[in-house]
């Protein structure tokens, strides 16, 4: 794809984002929404990297992440709404929300929980010696939590222990 392509992708999830915030301020939603304004590039660029297999775990601004990976916004909208035809049926609103058929397997609204999940997918796919890439993103401080250094260490030592005994 150009630039013109990744641009309209951009612009439609920002957009998308515009009209899911009018909805929240008219009070339509029975959920608290949280956006993930200036995240679109990022969603973007994650959307045409990932491939089929590949997992996606977010913290509770996956917005963004969600539209990229959809394309559509009525199942989202739907899931806001709290309708059973919404993304996941009307039952994770939206700090929660996950989409496993396009990768994103996993999202919290506790702040830095998706670190320590993000290392055991990634040690499950290296002990079953599959290929697929684990993505995670933090955001809004949560490298400050105690749990993203945690894992960083657990996720080196565990690389170097699965080496020696996965040739």
């Amino acid at each position: 794809k150009d630039f013109h392509e990744y641009a309209k992708e951009m612009i439609r999830i920002r957009l998308s984002q515009i009209l899911i915030n009018e909805e929240y301020k008219a009070g339509r939603f029975k959920i608290p929404v949280h956006l993930a304004m200036g995240h679109e590039a990022i969603a973007v660029a994650l959307n045409h990297i990932l491939k089929n297999g590949d997992k996606l775990i977010l913290a509770h601004r996956n917005l963004a992440y969600n539209l990229a990976r959809l394309s559509k916004l009525r199942p989202i909208l739907n899931e806001f709404f709290l309708k059973s035809n919404g993304l996941a049926g009307g039952k994770l609103g939206s700090m929660n929300l996950i989409n496993p058929k396009r990768g994103i397997i996993y999202t919290s609204s506790i702040l830095g929980n998706n670190f320590p999940v993000a290392v055991g997918v990634a040690m499950s796919e290296k002990i079953s010696e599959g290929t697929n890439v684990t993505f995670v993103l933090g955001g809004d401080g949560s490298m400050e939590e105690g749990s993203f250094y945690e894992n960083l260490v657990l996720a080196k030592t565990t690389t170097e222990i699965l080496s020696l005994a996965i040739p």
